[in-house]
């Protein structure tokens, strides 16, 4: 797990996305997770989700054809307990979860915000800027995705997944 955090609007989703891409190219199996400070209704009232839910269920699970949601109560433990919910994975990517104890990544853009998370906090491995930041760390440019891509992947210990091979007709 490797979560990544900033402001809102220094790009970080769209920094994941290109993240989730470029490792998947190489034959990753990446989750990503995220965390909002802000209050949702993520059910459509009316549902039958949401009809279980305001029944008292704690939890309501629906799959569909190809797709998966739970809705109900936050659970104890926070990223790392929703990332064990997860199918197995190579790497979770976390956006959020800034009180957590994780490898971080900062994502600052100087239009954004004047002030480094990073010359404050610990567990910061490295920082996606638009300028150097304050401490020595590896420091990366936001479309350096196949770059942060290796560091991560090297960082992490994480390796590329063997593509199976095609079988012969013989």
């Amino acid at each position: 797990m490797v979560a990544f955090s900033g402001p809102s609007g220094v790009g970080k989703t769209t920094l994941l996305v290109a993240l989730v891409r470029e490792l998947g190219r190489r034959g990753l199996r990446v989750a990503a997770i995220k965390h909002s400070g802000h209050a949702h209704g993520f059910d459509v009232p009316g549902k039958d989700s949401d009809l279980l839910l305001r029944a008292g269920a704690h939890t309501v699970a629906v799959q569909g054809r190809t797709q998966l949601a739970t809705f109900g109560a936050p659970r104890p433990g926070g990223a790392r307990a929703l990332a064990r919910m997860l199918p197995p994975s190579d790497l979770v990517l976390v956006e959020g979860w800034k009180a957590e104890r994780l490898p971080r990544v900062e994502v600052h853009r100087r239009t954004v915000s004047r002030a480094f998370a990073c010359a404050r906090g610990r567990g910061f491995i490295a920082v996606v800027s638009d300028e150097p930041p304050p401490r020595d760390l590896p420091t990366f440019a936001a479309g350096e995705v196949g770059a942060i891509a290796d560091f991560l992947c090297e960082r992490l210990g994480v390796r590329r997944r063997a593509r199976p091979r095609a079988r012969s007709s013989m």
